[in-house]
């Protein structure tokens, strides 16, 4: 019995675990269309992001964050969590139109707050910076593929791992101190996120709720990877 077989007579959570037995069938798509629809999803979301960048650079926009710079700061954090849950719900229950508004309002949100972080560099540093993030996405892409077992296995240290360098840079954050070995840290721990969700992403059940939830995961460990490439590569001008 394959995965979909197995999925179709048994329903399972968005994790694996047979615990829903009672809420909607998911419905499966061929293995083709969830990896066109994925990857299709991740390059929509930076499309979002150049066009939240262009209109982030107008003058009206500019003028806007002055004046409300405040209510732009908590309006934009509330709608990425929102967008994040709206998701996760509609994963949970199978509701492709909750999860669809989910990932527009977390799109958008979080296209804005990195639009205004791309305002301080320049267009060679983000052109630099964003062929570095394909190279890695592409090398440890292609490893959470082939070395499925190895990203299983760190998987408990990335996580710890990603807390820690939260604290750290929290502590590093409030003395006022920046250090660029804090930026390679979170590059090493996202090349690692990187390679362990695209193998969850290839084995999870193909569903639309699946492509669209893996797709943001993706994208924010890409952006994780990119705006640390950014601090990185624009001290160097």
């Amino acid at each position: 019995m394959n995965e979909v077989e197995r999925y179709q007579s048994q329903q399972y959570d968005p994790y694996g675990s047979p615990i829903y037995q009672q809420g909607p069938a998911p419905q499966v798509i061929s293995r083709r269309l969830y990896n066109i629809v994925l990857t299709g999803f991740v390059l929509l979301s930076f499309v979002i992001m150049a066009a939240c960048s262009h209109i982030a650079g107008t003058y009206e926009f500019l003028l806007f964050i002055m004046r409300n710079s405040t209510m732009f700061m908590i309006g934009t954090f509330v709608g990425s969590i929102g967008g994040i849950i709206a998701m996760s719900i509609g994963r949970a229950k199978e509701n492709l139109a909750l999860g669809l508004i989910g990932y527009a309002l977390f799109s958008l949100t979080f296209g804005f707050t990195t639009a205004l972080a791309l305002m301080s560099y320049s267009m060679e540093t983000i052109s630099l910076a964003f062929s570095a993030t394909a190279g890695i996405m592409i090398v440890f892409g292609a490893a959470g593929i082939m070395f499925p077992q190895f990203f299983e296995r760190i998987q408990g240290v990335l996580f710890t791992g990603l807390l820690a360098i939260i604290v750290v840079e929290l502590v590093l954050a409030l003395m006022g101190v920046q250090q660029s070995a804090t930026d390679i840290v979170v590059i090493l721990l996202f090349c690692g996120f990187i390679g362990y969700d695209v193998h969850r992403a290839s084995t999870a059940v193909p569903t639309l709720s699946n492509a669209l939830w893996y797709a943001i995961e993706l994208y924010l460990d890409i952006i994780n990877v990119f705006i640390r490439l950014l601090a990185i590569f624009g001290r160097r001008d």
